[in-house]
Protein backbone atom coordinates (compact mmCIF):
# COMPACT_ATOMS: atom_id res chain seq x y z
CA UNK A 1 0.00 0.00 0.00
CA UNK A 2 1.11 2.98 -1.21
CA UNK A 3 1.10 6.55 0.91
CA UNK A 4 0.22 10.00 -0.82
CA UNK A 5 2.28 12.99 0.30
CA UNK A 6 0.62 15.93 0.19
CA UNK A 7 2.66 19.06 -0.90
CA UNK A 8 0.44 22.57 -0.84
CA UNK A 9 2.01 25.43 -2.43
CA UNK A 10 3.24 28.23 -0.19
CA UNK A 11 1.10 30.76 -1.72
CA UNK A 12 -2.06 28.26 -0.30
CA UNK A 13 -0.19 28.21 3.30
CA UNK A 14 -0.49 31.44 3.96
CA UNK A 15 -3.83 32.25 2.69
CA UNK A 16 -4.53 30.00 5.57
CA UNK A 17 -2.43 31.72 8.25
CA UNK A 18 -3.96 34.87 6.89
CA UNK A 19 -7.80 33.62 7.48
CA UNK A 20 -9.39 33.22 11.18
CA UNK A 21 -10.17 29.80 11.89
CA UNK A 22 -12.92 30.92 14.13
CA UNK A 23 -15.16 33.91 13.97
CA UNK A 24 -16.11 35.48 17.11
CA UNK A 25 -19.80 37.26 17.86
CA UNK A 26 -20.96 39.26 20.90
CA UNK A 27 -21.08 42.95 22.61
CA UNK A 28 -18.22 45.01 23.95
CA UNK A 29 -18.01 46.66 27.74
CA UNK A 30 -18.76 49.80 26.19
CA UNK A 31 -21.57 48.26 24.21
CA UNK A 32 -22.95 46.80 27.56
CA UNK A 33 -22.40 49.58 29.25
CA UNK A 34 -24.75 52.26 27.01
CA UNK A 35 -27.21 49.79 26.89
CA UNK A 36 -27.45 49.77 30.70
CA UNK A 37 -27.73 53.26 31.01
CA UNK A 38 -30.52 53.29 28.60
CA UNK A 39 -32.08 50.73 30.80
CA UNK A 40 -31.92 52.46 33.66
CA UNK A 41 -33.14 56.11 31.96
CA UNK A 42 -36.24 54.37 30.96
CA UNK A 43 -36.97 52.59 33.98
CA UNK A 44 -36.34 55.91 36.28
CA UNK A 45 -39.15 57.53 33.71
CA UNK A 46 -41.95 54.88 33.75
CA UNK A 47 -41.42 55.01 37.58
CA UNK A 48 -42.16 59.03 37.81
CA UNK A 49 -45.17 58.43 35.50
CA UNK A 50 -46.20 55.60 37.57
CA UNK A 51 -45.23 58.11 40.86
CA UNK A 52 -47.69 61.18 39.26
CA UNK A 53 -50.58 58.57 38.27
CA UNK A 54 -50.79 57.45 41.94
CA UNK A 55 -50.02 60.83 43.64
CA UNK A 56 -52.82 62.22 41.40
CA UNK A 57 -55.63 59.38 42.29
CA UNK A 58 -54.41 60.04 45.75
CA UNK A 59 -55.36 64.10 45.64
CA UNK A 60 -58.58 63.47 43.83
CA UNK A 61 -59.63 61.23 46.17
CA UNK A 62 -59.04 63.10 49.13
CA UNK A 63 -60.82 66.60 47.35
CA UNK A 64 -63.37 63.77 47.02
CA UNK A 65 -63.72 63.16 50.55
CA UNK A 66 -63.24 66.75 51.72
CA UNK A 67 -66.23 67.70 49.07
CA UNK A 68 -68.53 64.77 49.81
CA UNK A 69 -68.17 66.19 54.21
CA UNK A 70 -68.83 70.10 52.76
CA UNK A 71 -71.84 68.71 51.54
CA UNK A 72 -73.16 66.47 54.41
CA UNK A 73 -72.24 70.02 56.45
CA UNK A 74 -74.20 72.22 54.91
CA UNK A 75 -77.16 69.82 54.89
CA UNK A 76 -77.13 69.96 58.52
CA UNK A 77 -76.60 73.55 58.57
CA UNK A 78 -79.23 74.05 56.02
CA UNK A 79 -82.15 71.89 58.17
CA UNK A 80 -81.17 73.92 61.66
CA UNK A 81 -81.09 77.25 59.87
CA UNK A 82 -84.61 76.76 58.23
CA UNK A 83 -86.44 75.66 61.08
CA UNK A 84 -85.07 78.47 63.15
CA UNK A 85 -87.33 79.50 65.94
CA UNK A 86 -87.89 82.26 67.84
CA UNK A 87 -87.62 81.74 71.41
CA UNK A 88 -85.73 82.53 74.19
CA UNK A 89 -83.09 80.58 76.36
CA UNK A 90 -84.89 81.00 79.93
CA UNK A 91 -81.63 80.75 81.68
CA UNK A 92 -80.67 84.40 80.28
CA UNK A 93 -81.23 87.33 81.60
CA UNK A 94 -83.15 90.52 80.38
CA UNK A 95 -79.85 92.02 79.22
CA UNK A 96 -78.79 88.84 76.95
CA UNK A 97 -82.67 86.98 76.03
CA UNK A 98 -82.91 87.04 72.75
CA UNK A 99 -83.79 84.49 69.91
CA UNK A 100 -80.43 84.63 68.04
CA UNK A 101 -77.59 85.09 69.69
CA UNK A 102 -74.33 85.75 67.62
CA UNK A 103 -70.95 87.12 68.40
CA UNK A 104 -67.23 87.27 68.13
CA UNK A 105 -65.82 84.45 70.41
CA UNK A 106 -69.50 83.69 71.46
CA UNK A 107 -69.70 80.15 72.98
CA UNK A 108 -65.83 79.98 73.43
CA UNK A 109 -65.33 80.06 69.55
CA UNK A 110 -62.25 80.63 67.82
CA UNK A 111 -63.87 83.06 65.42
CA UNK A 112 -68.15 84.03 65.25
CA UNK A 113 -70.52 81.90 67.41
CA UNK A 114 -74.00 81.53 66.57
CA UNK A 115 -76.68 79.95 68.75
CA UNK A 116 -80.70 79.71 68.05
CA UNK A 117 -83.82 77.65 68.86
CA UNK A 118 -84.86 74.95 66.37
CA UNK A 119 -88.08 73.48 65.94
CA UNK A 120 -89.19 70.16 64.18
CA UNK A 121 -86.68 68.14 66.71
CA UNK A 122 -88.68 64.65 66.25
CA UNK A 123 -90.06 62.83 68.81
CA UNK A 124 -92.19 60.20 67.70
CA UNK A 125 -95.87 60.24 69.94
CA UNK A 126 -93.87 62.20 72.61
CA UNK A 127 -92.02 59.06 73.95
CA UNK A 128 -89.16 60.59 75.42
CA UNK A 129 -89.02 63.11 77.61
CA UNK A 130 -87.92 65.95 76.01
CA UNK A 131 -89.32 68.71 73.93
CA UNK A 132 -89.38 68.62 69.91
CA UNK A 133 -87.86 72.13 69.88
CA UNK A 134 -84.24 72.08 70.29
CA UNK A 135 -81.11 74.85 71.12
CA UNK A 136 -77.81 74.12 68.96
CA UNK A 137 -74.88 76.78 68.68
CA UNK A 138 -72.55 76.99 66.02
CA UNK A 139 -68.40 77.73 66.51
CA UNK A 140 -65.15 77.00 65.07
CA UNK A 141 -62.63 75.30 67.28
CA UNK A 142 -59.38 74.37 66.62
CA UNK A 143 -59.94 74.16 62.74
CA UNK A 144 -63.21 72.35 63.19
CA UNK A 145 -66.95 73.27 62.39
CA UNK A 146 -68.58 72.42 65.75
CA UNK A 147 -72.37 71.79 66.01
CA UNK A 148 -72.92 71.84 69.95
CA UNK A 149 -76.97 70.87 71.36
CA UNK A 150 -78.71 70.31 74.89
CA UNK A 151 -80.95 67.52 75.02
CA UNK A 152 -83.65 69.72 76.63
CA UNK A 153 -84.57 72.77 76.04
CA UNK A 154 -83.79 75.17 78.50
CA UNK A 155 -80.08 73.32 80.14
CA UNK A 156 -79.25 74.27 83.90
CA UNK A 157 -75.79 75.65 84.49
CA UNK A 158 -73.25 73.58 84.03
CA UNK A 159 -74.47 70.92 81.81
CA UNK A 160 -72.02 70.20 78.79
CA UNK A 161 -73.82 70.10 75.53
CA UNK A 162 -73.17 67.55 73.24
CA UNK A 163 -70.82 68.23 70.41
CA UNK A 164 -70.83 67.07 67.09
CA UNK A 165 -67.56 67.85 64.74
CA UNK A 166 -69.13 68.38 61.30
CA UNK A 167 -66.46 70.23 59.19
CA UNK A 168 -62.83 70.34 59.13
CA UNK A 169 -60.11 72.31 57.92
CA UNK A 170 -62.25 75.39 59.00
CA UNK A 171 -59.83 78.58 58.99
CA UNK A 172 -62.59 81.07 59.73
CA UNK A 173 -66.51 81.67 60.35
CA UNK A 174 -68.41 84.76 60.12
CA UNK A 175 -72.42 85.59 60.27
CA UNK A 176 -74.53 88.59 58.70
CA UNK A 177 -77.89 89.42 59.07
CA UNK A 178 -80.18 90.89 56.86
CA UNK A 179 -82.92 92.90 57.60
CA UNK A 180 -84.71 95.78 56.01
CA UNK A 181 -83.03 95.75 52.67
CA UNK A 182 -79.32 95.23 54.36
CA UNK A 183 -76.77 93.09 55.63
CA UNK A 184 -75.39 93.91 59.36
CA UNK A 185 -72.70 92.33 60.76
CA UNK A 186 -74.18 91.88 64.35
CA UNK A 187 -77.97 91.39 65.61
CA UNK A 188 -79.75 92.76 69.11
CA UNK A 189 -83.09 92.32 68.17
CA UNK A 190 -84.68 91.10 71.15
CA UNK A 191 -87.98 90.13 69.94
CA UNK A 192 -87.51 88.81 66.12
CA UNK A 193 -85.66 87.05 63.76
CA UNK A 194 -83.89 88.46 60.90
CA UNK A 195 -85.22 88.00 57.12
CA UNK A 196 -81.92 86.28 55.97
CA UNK A 197 -78.56 84.96 57.16
CA UNK A 198 -75.30 84.60 55.32
CA UNK A 199 -72.82 82.24 56.61
CA UNK A 200 -69.04 82.88 55.11
CA UNK A 201 -66.50 79.68 55.82
CA UNK A 202 -63.21 79.43 54.62
CA UNK A 203 -61.59 76.27 54.27
CA UNK A 204 -58.25 74.98 53.52
CA UNK A 205 -58.07 73.53 49.81
CA UNK A 206 -61.88 75.41 48.90
CA UNK A 207 -61.21 78.73 50.24
CA UNK A 208 -64.46 81.20 50.90
CA UNK A 209 -67.65 79.47 50.78
CA UNK A 210 -71.19 81.21 51.41
CA UNK A 211 -74.31 80.00 51.69
CA UNK A 212 -77.21 82.20 52.37
CA UNK A 213 -80.35 80.36 54.37
CA UNK A 214 -83.87 82.60 54.10
CA UNK A 215 -85.06 82.30 57.54
CA UNK A 216 -89.19 81.71 58.98
CA UNK A 217 -90.98 84.99 59.89
CA UNK A 218 -91.39 84.22 63.66
CA UNK A 219 -91.27 86.82 66.45
CA UNK A 220 -91.80 86.29 70.36
CA UNK A 221 -95.11 87.44 71.74
CA UNK A 222 -95.13 88.98 75.04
Amino acid sequence: MTQRLAIYSPMWCAKMMREPTIKQNGFTLIEMMIAIAIFSLLSLGAYQVLQGVLRSDEISTERGNALKQLQRAMVIVERDFQQMNARNNRSDDDQTAMPLQSGKFMFDSDDDGIAFVRSGWRNPLSQLPRSSLQRVMYRVKDAHLERLSYVYLDPTTGEEPKRQLILENVESLTFEFYHKNKWNETWTNKTALPDGVKMTLTLKGFGEIQRLFLLPKATIEK
